[in-house]
């Protein structure tokens, strides 16, 4: 079975080089497709492998650009990466094994790139998430099926929240969940940016008021604004 890895990018041009070459060292062959929310593509201009898709997308958000990548995609399985996420050394052998235990769709568990308490504490209740409600998020990068990404009509094409709209999604169809026990390896920027608590506090409440049915594009707003 083939794998596809779809990278969402804006303003990544530090980081995306380092991705591709982490990905390569997984799998020499593995089709990567990185989708630019950038008009003027600034991050696909600065890749420097020429074998990688690369592509524009005309609307910003996550959301919309996972909806173009996996649907330019080829492969049997669709993975969803961040630019600052790393993969465990195993991860596509891993993913494969899953699939061919009967997975639909899953994620591996989260791991912060940082030796604070504070951050295993956030990657346990991470854990604990996405065992109760199968609920994992685009950091943990999320993997699906061809076929279930295709039965449920493909990314929601949203700004932000696509991560727990596919989740909810798949779920509701049926599809059966797998929490993969590697770790990935996300960069903390953003809660060293915005502060543990903080930036914790605001990736709640934005859940709680997507769940409640705010408007993925003001929740995008912000999101940037803080």
């Amino acid at each position: 079975m083939k794998i596809s890895v779809v990278i969402p990018v804006l303003h990544e041009q530090d980081q995306i080089n380092g991705i591709i070459r982490h990905l390569r060292s997984i799998d020499p062959d593995v089709e990567i497709i990185v989708v630019d929310g950038d008009p003027g593509g600034s991050t696909i201009a600065v890749i420097a492998d020429g074998t990688v898709f690369r592509l524009g997308s005309s609307i910003k958000g996550r959301g919309n650009q996972l909806a173009a990548g996996t649907a330019t995609a080829s492969g049997d399985i669709l993975v969803m990466l961040h630019a600052d996420t790393f993969l465990p050394s195993h991860a596509f052998s891993s993913i494969l094994a899953a699939i061919s235990r009967g997975a639909d769709w899953g994620a591996f568990r989260l791991g912060i790139d940082a030796t604070s308490p504070s951050y295993r504490l956030i990657e346990r209740f991470v854990d604990l998430r996405c065992t109760l409600f199968e609920l994992p998020y685009g950091d943990q990068a999320i993997f699906v099926s061809r076929s279930a990404l295709q039965d449920i009509g493909g990314i929601p094409a949203i700004p932000l929240m696509e991560d727990v709209a596919l989740a909810r999604t798949l779920r509701q169809a049926g599809f059966r969940f797998t929490i993969l026990p590697e770790r990935v390896r996300t960069s903390p920027r953003r809660w060293q940016q915005d502060g543990i608590v903080r930036r914790t506090l605001c990736n709640w409440l934005l859940l709680l008021r997507y769940l409640f049915g705010a408007d993925p594009r003001k929740l995008a707003n912000q999101y940037r604004a803080n």
